[in-house]
């Protein structure tokens, strides 16, 4: 099943007459906003007495979704995610394409851009603190809240990537600007997390396979270059990678940092 395949008929059958009665009077009264699509997923606003944030994925031809609606679990589809998907249905053209949005993006100019994320920036509250230079706390926490997307199935692979490489740019950064023990330490993070999610679900690559290698490479990197290395820490990010099973580990060597670094084994 893909959300194209969704057709009024089938919206009827998945709600509750009273529901789907409902969630027309939403979407005639265009009370579902912001339109979202992404490749395994909808998400939208949809405004009934208070504001409701709705997620719709399908996955294993089944229908998931989220709303903060006091909806009882185990019941039949609440309006609001009847209304998100009988907007769908009736004006995609309406919903944010994210793959669409991408590829036009990579037409504009970088002054363009700029503009862009200025008036994001101006229009919306959540932007500026994404836009807002990030301390090391920051970015760590941001790693955290998509290791746990994905633990919890809220997140689809590439998605979740797609964020772990920005927290790779933003260390990138700071190792630009000689902050190197902060970069260091957000490579061993996005590293770590990526080998304990591997062994949460027994697979040795859950992720493109250039990430890891290229985690793993820029993190020996930082420590090869870094003149204030602070010796111990490092040994304790070693041990702590060295503990991790050899099947999500896969062919990471450790042992020539820890010959530089003149560690035992």
């Amino acid at each position: 099943m893909r959300f194209e395949d969704l057709d009024a008929q089938t919206l009827d059958q998945i709600g509750t007459p009273e529901d789907n009665a409902k969630a027309r009077l939403l979407v005639e009264n265009h009370q579902v906003k912001h339109g979202y699509r992404l490749p395994d997923r909808l998400r939208g606003l949809v405004l009934d007495e208070q504001p409701f944030r709705v997620e719709v994925r399908i996955q294993d031809d089944q229908l998931t979704y989220v709303c903060a609606c006091p909806q009882e679990e185990g019941e039949a589809l609440c309006t609001h995610v009847l209304a998100l998907l009988r907007a769908w249905n009736q004006e995609p053209e309406k919903f944010l394409n994210q793959a669409e949005l991408k590829e036009r993006l990579k037409k504009y100019s970088k002054r363009e851009l700029v503009d862009i994320i200025l008036d994001v920036a101006d229009l919306v509250d959540a932007a500026r603190g994404i836009l807002k230079e990030q301390g090391l706390d920051d970015i760590l926490e941001s790693i955290d809240r998509v290791m746990e997307e994905v633990a919890n199935e809220a997140a689809s692979l590439a998605e979740a990537e797609t964020k772990l490489r920005r927290a790779q740019a933003r260390a990138d950064r700071l190792a630009q600007s000689g902050r190197l023990a902060e970069a260091r330490s957000i490579y061993f993070y996005l590293l770590d997390n990526i080998l304990s999610l591997e062994e949460k679900f027994k697979k040795e690559q859950l992720f493109s396979p250039d990430l890891k290698k290229e985690l793993f490479e820029e993190y020996c990197q930082f420590i090869h270059e870094d003149r204030h290395l602070e010796k111990e820490l490092v040994q304790q990010e070693i041990e702590q990678l060295e503990s991790r099973t050899p099947i999500s580990l896969g062919e990471l060597d450790l042992s020539e940092v820890k010959r530089e670094l003149a560690l035992p084994g």
